[in-house]
């Protein structure tokens, strides 16, 4: 889980790493590329896990419902630095209940367990 920086939209709350689609960005590109330039790790295996869609993020300029995209991945590297959280950890799914997790993301961790 990522904890969201202080200066940005939700400070505080914790999600699981999240990237947007950039121009005709396909799915696996994003998802590439939000393990590797936030993240900095490289992924083995990409495997879809759920999806959710919600209204948590719409803004002046996004008018439209977003859709979070949940893949179970496998990291190759064990050190992992985070690039535009203010922190990361790893969460068993027992102790997500004491943790300030955004809506969206509790849903689709409880819809994919």
């Amino acid at each position: 889980m990522c904890k969201r920086s202080a200066g940005g939209q939700f400070p505080g709350f914790w999600e699981l790493p999240t990237e947007c689609l950039e121009g005709e960005e396909t799915l696996e590109d994003a998802l590439e590329r939000v393990f590797f330039e936030r993240l900095t790790v490289n992924l083995r295996q990409k495997r879809p896990w759920g999806a959710v869609d919600c209204g948590l993020f719409k803004s002046d300029a996004n008018d439209e419902d977003v859709r979070l995209l949940g893949y179970e991945v496998e990291l190759t590297k064990n050190f992992i630095h985070i690039y535009g959280y203010d922190d990361f950890r790893w969460v068993k799914l027992s102790n997500l209940k004491r943790m300030r997790v955004l809506e969206p993301y509790v849903t689709i961790i409880t819809r994919c367990m």
